[in-house]
């Protein structure tokens, strides 16, 4: 798999997390990405919790997005197929790229800002489930900023949307 493609994939899951958080725009009743949270989770997951962080928001928005799309032979943001998602953990280990992001989890406005930087559609935005393309597509780096794009118009419009993939085309 594309190093970069899983780069975009796992900014994206991270930024979209973090907005999505209740402190935020309360899509999903998680706070993760607070600083309470932090010195709550510091302590126990010593040189983890980042990584206790990003598995926390993941399940919750997981689970916002199973609820709207269903589970079956579909994908999303946050559930992605097993080997993508190894991929993705061990791709999360960078302290670097951690770094790079964590700068952005610390404000909604810089978090949609990095949003922004990463969408590259202007399509029209859709309310609540939209089927994106199919899950090969995504790995193949064709849909991550349309991806960004729904999320972002969603957060600035104040709707919701859960973008998904088929397994086939």
């Amino acid at each position: 798999m594309n190093t970069l493609i899983l780069a975009q994939i796992a900014r994206l899951r991270l930024l979209v997390g973090f907005v999505g958080e209740r402190s935020q725009f309360n899509w999903w009743p998680s706070s993760f990405f607070t600083p309470n949270s932090s010195a709550f989770l510091s302590p126990i997951f010593t040189k983890t919790a980042f990584m206790a962080q990003y598995h926390g928001v993941k399940e919750a928005a997981s689970r916002v997005h199973d609820e709207h799309i269903g589970v079956g032979k579909v994908y999303h943001l946050f559930r992605l197929p097993e080997n993508v998602e190894q991929t993705l953990f061990g791709h999360l280990r960078d302290r670097e790229f951690i770094d790079s992001v964590r700068v952005q989890l610390q404000d909604k406005e810089w978090a949609l800002e990095g949003l922004a930087t990463l969408a590259n559609s202007h399509s029209a935005c859709q309310e609540g489930p939209v089927l994106v393309g199919a899950i090969d597509e995504l790995l193949g780096g064709k849909n991550p900023g349309l991806l960004a794009y729904y999320y972002r118009s969603a957060f600035a419009g104040n709707t919701k949307v859960y973008p998904y993939f088929s397994e086939k085309k």
